[in-house]
């Protein structure tokens, strides 16, 4: 026997979903009611041992033998439930892993366990049995009629007079329910080796298999508890909430001052208008200085009886094992998008903060149940047991806690990858990343508690745009340049002419063209179909069209978009399989041009862009999607990029005059004739660029690549490039693997940026034809707001120079989140690898794949470059939503660049926890580990081997700190 598929069907007197596993098994009455089995991939059989049958000998021996190799769906249920099960029936066949003084001797070695489910999640599959088999389209899913059974079987019953008083329900109540139970527990099994089956070409590394048993070793030791304190503390609250809704009722007149519909109806009869009640909009109306004081304090009593951290207690109650510890909070691969752990049962991923600099004072007040006491010191009881939480888990006698955590972890992987010189350095130097983030971003030295101490709390929330030189602002006396604006004239905010404090030099940045817009990638731009603005570079990556605006409050549409009147559908490539499908590819088409030597009839006098717009065009195998042509004349045809356009030596139809190019002068202005642009500014024949001549340059044929008759010269980067290669392979072409990868990078340079002041009271303007933020407003500062910038001092109007800043000081990160969103799109679109600083793309079996530096891959399932909610191309996946339903899920670069950091440093994490094995690792939360440990145990060797560098993060500089204390706490 090499290997053997398990799934089991158990009842227990305590509520698995409340307590945990490890609880569960430790009910006086819990039992194993059915096996499902397969040995080597064999037949699938079903020992009903609730009905008295028994597990063959070498079944039994298999449980604890390493070599041989147990898979289950979840597989930390059945290993737990099975390590109970054989010592209380088969003692003879147990076999622990325990070490002196260790906690883990009730369970058997993980190392002789896999999970079908962490396979699953490291695939991007849902974590449920069900949902993995519905995504891969297996042809026999798990039956629906389980749920039903489960409660049946599994759960005590409410004893009643139809059945008895009994409070169980056994095989011989129901036989026909016993017999589809048997057939459920079947049906488990095969549906877990068939998606073992689907997934056999996609290995889970060794290496992660290695992480996984390390977690079920922290697991199965679990963390102490002070049970006195958590009782007294559930005691307390009770008496607390008791207290505060009497005084509620006092001041409100309300029998159930709990009741959100009553309480608004209250605040309504007072004044005050809400939509909702919660904890933000609580204290936002309790900080207005015009609120009664009667409301406030209504309110403030609300917030103190809505105070749910302290349900922690409560679950420390539910999950705590016999020998007082609570084991099973980590879930391996809960979060499958970047593999790290997700919470569970007491969820130490969110415990409250503490702030009390007198928590053993405090503590002992709450272990003594003085309530009296508490309610005389601190101004909320609630507060107080809300800061002690964490304090609940202790170390155990003779022992304590090293409690240690990565330096800004993610502020070093982020820099790493995307070579952000100025932080690595700093990070060598052992620097402060908030105090320098801060200084490059004010120009100005900032010293924690020193010269401009003020500062670095602006930088430590940024750690969380522009306009080039010679954009045309549509001011009330024209357009002109945005360097040459001047506070005298009013401008365009799309709704009407509005005043502004005049333009400001940002500096010089990198910045793109899209829609005859120069800007950097990261100024915020309105796009058509949406009423918020979004970043400019994820307009240009996603094919968002901009809102174009014009006089009289109009937004107007220049013309046609020469898109398809419907989306065209992609099919899904069939997930997992060998053979991928061929995706409909999307390039560029030339714009139509009103020459001016003559009218061309039936085109319209205004045009759709200054720039290239996407169209459908030939798709390989099958079929071709017609494009209109251009009928000027002067060129005869625009054949494939990269072939050869002749010019000929004449001045017919005066389309280019001979010997030289035409020159149109001055571009600015606010004249029809602004619109004129040559193909040199004044230069002389554009000639083949790559390669030596024969001929002189004076009389070589002229050759003009395609697309730069579809872009404007003051738009991009002046420089023409002919390559020599033709066909469907060069670089030019839209459509070929390199074209695609270049196709915004053609259009970037670097750039001399302006920005306008505080325009009007929407504070934007119009731009090149589009409408546009100006600097210190609005912005990516959602997620500034998320950190809680505001509560920590900061302003709104603080908040976007904060951002433009923080960017302006970091460009190689932000370039760096953009060549993700490119690399990502080039291995939907073209089914080719790429490699982008150490990490690998690739698209496969229908699936994305990101190889990390560590050797683990993301992935993502299904992806499809599709339209997203502006109406432009973007990058979606089938994953659980924000919803928690299985959907289609948008993303972009700055997304996947989210996920690959955290991922990162989720390696790196457990590089450290595998380093420090040999110590007893009782739990983690985020990037620290809570090690219990002897009293003579050393926290400076502990952080020495946490912070040392993964041999596949070369470079990489780490740093971990940490504490010793007899409880846990926030350092």
């Amino acid at each position: 026997m090499e290997t053997i598929s398990i799934d089991i069907e158990t009842y227990s007197g305590n509520d698995l979903g409340k307590c945990g596993v490890y609880k569960y098994v430790q009910h006086p009455n819990f039992d194993i009611l059915l096996f499902g089995y397969a040995v080597d991939g064999g037949a699938v059989r079903v020992a009903d041992l609730a009905s008295g049958e028994t597990l063959p000998e070498e079944v039994l021996a298999a449980l604890s033998d390493e070599s041989v190799t147990k898979w289950a769906f979840n597989s930390n249920f059945e290993r737990v439930c099975l390590s109970e099960w054989l010592r209380r029936n088969h003692p003879e066949y147990f076999s622990s892993y325990s070490v002196p003084g260790d906690t883990v001797g009730d369970y058997l070695d993980p190392r002789g366990w896999k999970c079908s489910m962490v396979w699953s999640a490291y695939m991007g599959l849902p974590l449920s049995l069900a949902g993995a088999g519905a995504v891969l389209g297996l042809e026999e899913q798990k039956l629906k009629e389980g749920k039903d059974l489960i409660r049946y079987f599994c759960v005590p019953c409410k004893a009643t007079k139809a059945n008895g008083g009994r409070t169980r329900n056994l095989p011989e109540h129901d036989r026909e329910k016993w017999k589809c139970f048997k057939s459920y527990n079947q049906r488990d099994v095969e549906v877990e080796m068939s998606i073992q089956e689907k997934l056999r070409n996609f290995p889970v590394p060794d290496f992660v298999w290695e992480e996984f048993w390390l977690d079920q070793e922290i697991n199965d030791r679990g963390i102490l508890l002070d049970m006195d304190l958590v009782e007294n503390a559930i005691l307390l609250d009770g008496i607390s909430k008791d207290k505060l809704s009497d005084s509620m009722k006092e001041i409100t007149g309300l029998e159930n001052p709990n009741s959100v519909a009553q309480m608004k109806q209250w605040l309504s009869s007072r004044g005050v208008e809400t939509e909702t009640l919660g904890k933000k909009d609580a204290a936002r109306m309790i900080a207005d200085r015009d609120m009664d004081e009667e409301v406030a304090e209504a309110l403030k009593l609300r917030l103190q009886l809505a105070k749910s951290s302290v349900k922690k207690y409560q679950a420390m109650r539910n999950a705590v094992c016999r020998d007082g510890r609570a084991r099973g909070m980590f879930q391996f691969y809960g979060a499958n998008r970047s593999g790290r752990w997700a919470g569970r049962i007491i969820q130490l991923q969110n415990l409250p903060q503490n702030h009390m600099e007198d928590l053993e004072q405090v503590r002992g007040l709450v272990k003594n149940g003085d309530y009296e006491a508490l309610s005389m010191l601190y101004d909320s009881v609630p507060n107080v047991l809300s800061e002690l939480i964490r304090t609940a888990f202790v170390a155990g006698d003779g022992n304590k806690f090293c409690v240690a955590d990565f330096s800004s972890i993610e502020a070093r992987v982020l820099a790493w990858l995307a070579g952000e010189t100025w932080r690595l350095e700093l990070f060598s130097q052992g620097g402060d990343i908030y105090c320098q983030s801060a200084s490059k971003m004010f120009g100005v030295p900032v010293e924690k508690h020193g010269v401009n101490g003020h500062l670095r709390q602006k930088g430590k929330v940024a750690e969380l745009a522009c306009i080039a030189e010679g954009q045309l602002v549509l001011t009330d006396q024209g357009e002109v340049p945005i360097q040459e604006v001047t506070k005298d004239m009013k401008v365009w905010d799309g709704e009407e002419w509005v005043p502004h404090d005049g333009p400001v030099y940002r500096g010089e940045r990198e910045v793109i063209t899209y829609e005859g817009l120069t800007a950097t990638a990261d100024h915020l731009v309105w796009a058509k179909g949406q009423p918020e603005p979004i970043p400019f570079g994820f307009a240009a990556a996603s094919g968002a069209h901009l809102v174009q605006t014009g006089d009289r409050g109009q937004a107007v549409r220049l013309g046609s978009h020469h898109q398809p009147g419907k989306t065209m559908e992609q099919k899904d490539e069939s997930l997992l399989c060998s053979d991928p499908l061929y995706r409909l590819q999307f390039g560029p088409m030339a714009e139509f041009e009103q020459p001016d030597f003559r009218e061309i009839q039936r085109m319209s006098g205004m045009f759709p862009t200054k720039a290239d717009s996407p169209m459908a065009e030939q798709k390989t195998h099958r079929g071709k999607a017609e494009v209109r042509k251009s009928r000027r004349s002067g060129i005869s045809e625009l054949r494939r990029p990269g072939d050869p356009v002749q010019i000929p030596q004449c001045s017919r139809s005066g389309a280019v005059p001979d010997p030289g190019v035409w020159n149109p002068g001055q571009i600015s202005g606010n004249r029809p004739d602004r619109y004129e642009w040559g193909l040199q500014d004044g230069k002389h024949p554009v000639c083949v660029q790559s390669g030596e001549s024969g001929q002189s340059e004076e009389y070589c044929a002229e050759r003009v690549q395609p697309e730069v008759l579809a872009v404007f010269p003051q738009r991009c980067d002046p420089k023409i490039v002919q390559r020599d290669d033709t066909g469907r392979h060069h670089c030019g072409c839209k459509t070929s693997c390199d074209g695609e990868e270049k196709k915004l990078a053609h259009h970037q340079r670097t750039a001399r940026l302006y920005d306008l002041r505080n325009a009007g009271p929407r504070h934007r303007f119009t731009v090149s034809g589009h409408l546009v933020h100006n600097c210190g407003y609005g912005g990516s500062t959602g997620a500034l707001k998320s950190m809680g910038a505001i509560e920590m001092g900061l302003t709104e109007e603080e908040l976007q120079p904060l951002v433009d800043s923080w960017r302006a000081a970091n460009p190689n990160i932000v370039r760096f989140w953009w060549d993700v969103d490119r690399a990502v799109k080039k291995a939907v679109k073209q089914r080719e690898p790429s490699v982008l600083r150490r990490i690998r793309f690739e698209c496969r079996s229908g699936m994305l794949f990101i190889t990390l530096p560590s050797g683990r891959k993301l992935s993502y399932v299904k992806p499809r470059i599709g339209e997203n909610r502006f109406g432009g191309e973007s990058v979606t996946y089938e994953g659980v939503g924000a919803t928690k339903k299985w959907e289609r899920i948008e993303s972009y670069g700055p997304k996947f660049v989210e996920n690959i950091v955290q991922a990162i440093s989720r390696d790196i994490l457990c590089y450290a926890m595998r380093t420090l094995s040999h110590c007893r690792i009782c739990a983690h939360v985020h990037d620290e580990l809570i090690i219990e440990c002897r009293k003579d145990a050393s926290l400076e060797a502990i952080c020495e081997q946490m912070g040392r560098t993964p041999p596949w993060a070369e470079g990489m500089i780490l740093r971990a700190d940490g504490y010793e204390t007899q409880f846990y706490k926030k350092d």
